[in-house]
């Protein structure tokens, strides 16, 4: 038994040694690669998503277009390093801070987004973000994104400025709704 032990300690660490000097996905400890759950194949679906989630002023739908604490943890706050350098690992103490500042920012920019455009439709006329796009180790971010919408009902042009989107193996959902 105590050989078992220590043969399969050593295989976690020598897998993650070679997640860590590859820079490749993250893995599980059984080896199947992390993704998000409920990502988006496209921004454009996305950010469609998240009008609708506005438009019927759904609080759940609109979170559920954010990444999730599991999924920041685990694949953002290790990654967020240069592209090529190993990732980073933190003490759950900065972990906690960090998921515990951005989820409670980010869930007040919701409240505020719900308040400011419930139940309005919206057609998409240009997208842009203000930071542009960061390329890091195990995803890219578009940051601070910018809509140019036309309000058919009202016969206007809006802006609405919301937070971050996250792509990583093609799939994106949002990183935070602060806007910055």
């Amino acid at each position: 038994m105590k050989t078992s032990t220590t043969i399969t300690t050593a295989l976690a660490g020598v897998l993650t040694a070679v997640v860590l000097l590859t820079g490749s996905a993250m893995q599980s400890p059984a080896g199947a690669a992390i993704r998000m759950s409920h990502a988006f194949e496209s921004t454009d679906s996305l950010i469609a998503e998240f009008l609708r989630a506005l438009e019927k002023d759904d609080a759940d739908a609109l979170r559920r277009l954010r990444v999730t604490e599991a999924e920041y943890r685990e694949i953002l706050l290790p990654g967020s390093v240069r592209e090529g350098q190993p990732l980073r690992h933190y003490t759950k103490e900065v972990a906690d801070f960090a998921w515990g500042n951005l989820d409670t920012r980010s869930r007040y920019h919701e409240l505020a987004l719900l308040q400011g455009y419930r139940g309005r439709h919206f057609a998409v006329k240009a997208v842009d973000y203000d930071k542009g796009v960061g390329r890091y180790a195990n995803h890219t971010a578009y940051r601070q994104l910018r809509l140019t919408l036309d309000e058919p009902n009202a016969g206007k042009e809006v802006r609405l400025g919301t937070g971050s989107i996250v792509e990583i193996d093609g799939r994106y959902k949002f990183i935070s709704f602060i806007n910055d």
